[in-house]
């Protein structure tokens, strides 16, 4: 597909910093409190986080070519 969440690290990414801010102590209840936290959760991701991503690219193609660029597990 010309576009594939399955295909996109970012997607991944947000989906974790969503779970991030949703776990916190007291959830932003402003505007610029959500974007206060969307930065601190982005700040705290390491080069692992990414590359965790990143490295299973491989497995994404061929389990996106498999399903026909139906959803994967991705």
């Amino acid at each position: 597909p010309s576009y594939s969440p399955d295909l996109n690290p970012i997607e991944n990414v947000w989906r974790i910093m969503k779970q991030r801010i949703k776990a916190r102590l007291r959830f932003p209840g402003t505007l610029e409190e959500m974007k206060e936290a969307v930065k601190e959760e982005w700040d705290k991701l390491t080069p692992e986080d990414w590359n965790k991503h990143i490295d299973n690219m491989p497995e994404r193609l061929k389990s996106v070519k498999e399903r026909k660029g139906l959803a994967t597990e991705y």
